[in-house]
């Protein structure tokens, strides 16, 4: 079947304006996604992490207790807490990106399809 030029001139059209407006959305995105963090609690909550989206460690807060359980046991609360950091952070990114941009947008589906730790 041959194709309609005007159907095709529309599509055109509106995929130009659907860059367009993904374009002008951009600087919100960088604003949002820098400024999302995720945090969490070890479970015997005597360790604090706090994430960036991207999953580096902004804030390790160790209580005296955590120290007390000695090195093997601190490195491997701290570690957990890290991985749940990181998936809050990956659930914030979700969330606040899908609603900038919209549960269709490629980069909100990008986001949804990655694995978390």
């Amino acid at each position: 079947m041959p194709l309609d030029p005007e159907e095709s001139l529309a599509q055109i059209e509106r995929d130009v304006r659907q860059s367009a407006d993904r374009a002008a959305k951009m600087p919100a995105f960088e604003a949002t996604v820098s400024a999302i963090r995720g945090a969490a609690w070890s479970s015997a909550r005597d360790v604090y992490v706090q994430v960036d989206s991207t999953g580096r460690v902004q804030t390790l807060r160790l209580g005296e207790t955590a120290l007390a359980r000695g090195a093997q046991r601190l490195a491997s609360d701290i570690l957990a807490t890290i991985v749940s950091a990181e998936k809050n952070a990956h659930a914030a990114t979700i969330d606040a990106v899908s609603e900038l941009l919209g549960e269709g947008d490629p980069i909100t589906e990008q986001l949804r399809s990655t694995d978390t730790p």
